[in-house]
């Protein structure tokens, strides 16, 4: 019974680690406080209200007060919740349970009502505890696990682990070490990755506890040696002194005498210089046993004696009992019965003080359970009540804004109704003035369609007489430049010509060729621009059709030591062939003419996703942006010249964007003043 009484006096003194006020921080706190009523103060008294809660409580319920009035006179949207929960926690220090229940229960109405997910977790998790510390385990496990998972979907990771050592806490009292061991855990590797000290050492003790209690000593040293580390740390004196006296009894328990006397007698000096009357008794009790288990018998019974008087002045039974019991012991292995016999009458005569202690508390836990229900049942009743009151509201408010709606709707249909009428009226009007304008108008476009009529049969007479004579003088200039190309041939096969006579035949032979180019090249704009050459798609071969090409133009290349680079391989396409190898014809003739002697020209074909890419790549003087502006206009003469003097009209960019067009395709340049020009053709290959 004794053991178990101490047990749980151990849990609520790790489950409560000891606290001072932080004067430092209240004192800016309120330094802080004004009359203004602002959100900042509101922040400001909840914070006072926090530091407080633990020496002053009823300080606590003033700020609250006051910060819960002002949060409803701004009307927050949240965190209106904090000052309830602090409230809650306040008089549960002051020992008005119930009191504390009903504002936990307001706390989480109010965060529900403003959807404050963090205050609602705290609220269950805060709930959850009140019910544990008066041994109402099972239902605290529905509010741990409610406020868990507030704390998760909220990722609030101080509460998530909050919410695991309270947790671990509850499956620790009913002797489930496994998930009480991995509860506390889990809330030790997020206080780690927090980094605050105090919970990381806090949360290592916690560890600690636990294992000892599951007779594992070493891991337990284990614990608290870390906990030790992060005291160091933090310089944390009283926290450096429990840890030695927690380490000392587990060095006493494995019979390790000297390391337990070393620790305990280091920590208990700390405590006794502090005057901590929380933890003299325990300390007295450990240097007691110490010297026990070295057989000092004098020494162990001094440290009992102190022991006992400390616990008498702190009205601990649990340490008063363990000081007695030991006294007894100590007395027995002394030889003194009758102080033997005074010491456990006394142990036993406060065993069962303690044991009717407990009776009453059960009694006091049942009474507190039944109040929590009737809180509860009340609660969901109000919630109930609540409930129909909006329902009956809603109801309300919805006939009237239907009320409302129908009574609009009708004055509405009455001022549209007079509104159409006067419009109507109007438009009558209107429709008058506008049909005798239209007769008029009627009139006068009858007149002018005839006129239209005989300008068009005009126009089609004088473009017939335009096509007509665009084909004889093409005939009647083609005939005499083939008469004279057909001379200059006579003139070089009628013997040899002096170099003089061979520059005279050269140029007659490039004038020709350039002018029966530029008529070739008329025709053709001729007759795309009237239609009447659609396409005509058929099955070839695009690498034979490049190749073709290239070779067409080999000659005049390799006179002006140009080298062509190709690149292709034989694909199937069904598209119209002769548009096709018109478009190579004139972006590969481009790339000759405006290409430097001993430059080279690369053309690529090649069929990818159902699209044929052509690429023409020349190492020319490239274009200019006002080039690019008139690049595909006719008779448009651009900023570069041919390099060897040959004949350049301005309509093979013109027939090419033509010529693409019409396969649905589409042209791109990617060009660089003086270094070169690259045009790619894309057009559907089906």
């Amino acid at each position: 019974m004794m053991r178990k009484i101490l047990w749980v006096v151990l849990i609520l003194s790790l489950h409560f680690p000891a606290v001072a006020q932080n004067r430092s921080l209240i004192d800016s706190l309120r330094n802080q406080l004004s009359n203004e009523e602002s959100e900042v103060q509101f922040n400001v008294l909840t914070a006072l209200a926090w530091e407080y809660r633990f020496a002053a409580p009823d300080t606590t319920v003033y700020y609250c007060t006051k910060a819960f009035d002002l949060g409803t006179r701004l009307q927050l949207k949240l965190n209106l919740a904090k000052p309830l929960n602090f409230l809650g926690v306040a008089y549960n220090y002051k020992g008005d349970r119930i009191k504390a229940f009903e504002f936990y229960q307001k706390a989480i109405q109010t965060a529900e009502s403003q959807a404050d997910s963090v205050q609602m977790a705290y609220a269950n998790n805060n709930i959850g505890r009140l019910l544990f510390e008066q041994g109402v385990v099972a239902k605290s496990f529905n509010y741990y696990v409610n406020a868990l998972k507030l704390f998760t979907a909220t990722n609030d990771l101080s509460g998530i682990a909050y919410a695991k050592q309270s947790l671990a806490s509850l499956y620790r009292v009913q002797l489930d070490y496994t998930k009480a061991q991995q509860s506390f855990k889990e809330a030790l590797q997020i206080r780690l990755q927090l980094k605050n000290s105090r919970d990381i050492m806090a949360a290592y003790n916690y560890l600690g506890a636990l294992v000892r209690d599951n007779n594992q000593i070493e891991l337990s040293n284990a614990y608290f040696l870390k906990a030790d580390s992060v005291a160091r740390l933090t310089n944390d004196i009283i926290n450096l002194a429990e840890i030695n006296i927690l380490l000392a009894e587990n060095y006493l328990k494995l019979d390790q005498l000297d390391q337990a006397r070393e620790l305990g007698t280091k920590g208990f000096e700390v405590i006794k210089k502090m005057n901590n009357r929380r933890m003299l008794p325990e300390a007295h009790l450990l240097i007691g046993k110490i010297y026990l288990a070295k057989k000092q018998y004098g020494n162990a019974i001094n440290e009992f004696a102190a022991a006992l008087r400390v616990a008498k002045e702190t009205q601990v039974s649990s340490f008063q009992m363990d000081a007695y019991f030991q006294l007894a012991t100590t007395s027995s292995l002394m030889g003194k019965k009758q102080d033997e016999i005074g010491y456990m009458n006394h142990y036993l005569v406060l065993k069962d003080s303690v044991e009717d202690l407990e009776l009453a508390r059960k009694v006091e836990r049942l009474q507190f359970e039944l109040q929590i229900e009737t809180k509860e049942k009340e609660n969901e009743l109000l919630k109930l009540q609540k409930a129909q009151t909006e329902a009956v509201i809603s109801r309300q408010r919805i006939i009237n804004i239907f009320s409302w709606v129908v009574i609009i709707f009708l004055a509405v249909l009455a001022i549209i109704y007079w509104r159409v009428s006067k419009r109507r009226k109007d438009i009558n009007t209107q429709l008058a003035i506008q049909n005798h304008q239209i007769n008029e108008h009627q009139h006068e476009i009858a007149t002018q369609n005839e006129a239209l009529s005989k300008r068009n049969n005009l126009l089609s007479e004088i473009i017939n007489e335009k096509d007509s004579l665009m084909s004889v003088v093409a005939h009647d200039l083609k005939a005499p430049l083939n008469r004279i190309t057909g001379l200059v041939q006579l003139i070089e096969l009628d013997g040899p010509l002096n170099e003089r006579q061979k520059d005279y035949v050269s140029k007659i032979k490039e004038s020709t060729k350039g002018g029966s180019n530029l008529i070739t090249d008329l025709l053709d704009v001729h007759a795309m621009e009237g239609n009447n050459n659609l396409p005509i798609p058929v099955v070839f071969d695009l690498g034979v059709l490049m190749n073709e090409c290239i070779n067409a133009q080999l000659i005049v290349a390799q006179a002006k030591k140009i080298t062509i680079e190709t690149s292709t391989s034989p694909a199937s396409v069904f598209t119209d062939k002769s548009y096709v190898y018109r478009i190579l014809e004139n972006l590969l003739s481009n790339a000759i003419k405006f290409s430097v002697s001993g430059s080279s020209i690369r053309i690529q074909g090649e069929v990818n996703s159902g699209k044929i890419i052509l690429k023409v790549k020349d190492q020319g003087p490239g274009f200019t942006e006002d080039d690019q502006r008139n690049l595909y206009k006719k008779f448009k003469r651009l900023s570069a010249r041919p390099t060897a003097l040959e004949s350049s009209n301005g309509l093979g960019l013109a027939i090419v964007k033509t010529l693409v067009d019409r396969l649905n395709g589409s042209i791109e340049l990617t060009t660089k003043p003086k270094e070169g020009s690259e045009f790619t053709v894309t057009l559907p290959a089906l």
